[in-house]
Parts: C-alpha cells; sequence; structure tokens
C-alpha cells in the first residue's frame, strides 16, 4: 500500500482516500506519509470508525460515508442513523463529506 501511495503522490494526486479507517492513528500515519502533498479523505466504512468518529474527523481534510460497507457492519435499519451522525461530525468540523452508495 505504501509504495502504491508513495507513486500516486509522485504523480500529483490531489487526494488520498484511506479504506476502513477504524482509529485516528489510520489518519496520522497517512498524513505523515502525505505530508501535504494531497488531500486526506476518509472513509467512514466500520463501527470502530464510528466510535472514534470526532478524533478522525478532526485529523481529515474530508470524509466519506461509505453507506455500502456500513450496510455489511451494520444492520441496515442503523446505516441512515450512521451516516447522519456522520455528516454532522463532518459538518461541525468545517470538512467536507461524501455519501456514497446510495
Amino acid at each position: 500500500d505504501r509504495a502504491d501511495l508513495d507513486r500516486a503522490l509522485e504523480h500529483g494526486v490531489d487526494w488520498i482516500a484511506l479504506s476502513f479507517v477504524q482509529r485516528p492513528e489510520d489518519v496520522a500515519e497517512a498524513r505523515k506519509i502525505v505530508a501535504g502533498r494531497a488531500g486526506v479523505l476518509s472513509k467512514i466504512e466500520k463501527p470502530s470508525a464510528i466510535d472514534r468518529l470526532a478524533e478522525i474527523v478532526e485529523l481529515s481534510d474530508a470524509v466519506m460515508v461509505a453507506r455500502g460497507d456500513l450496510g455489511v457492519e451494520l444492520p441496515p435499519e442503523q446505516v441512515p442513523i450512521a451516516q447522519r451522525k456522520i455528516i454532522r461530525a463532518a459538518r461541525a468540523a468545517g470538512r467536507p463529506v461524501i455519501v456514497a452508495t446510495h
């Protein structure tokens, strides 16, 4: 993954999307590697990420609500609740938020 990340950064990508972020440390590690060369977008796909959402959002430049993966990890009726929580956290922190997989 690091080799792919380095290659992408060498080609001047604007954004790096981090899949399966579960802890703020995941985002912090990526930020060190990216070193300001691209924006860091955290994909929220796991319940463990929701448990530490405020910290993850704070370290991210943008956030993605990955509804499809959340629907695998959570009961379907909980996905809209999680989606709303993620959107509110991103907006409160002034971060762009993308909702994927409708």
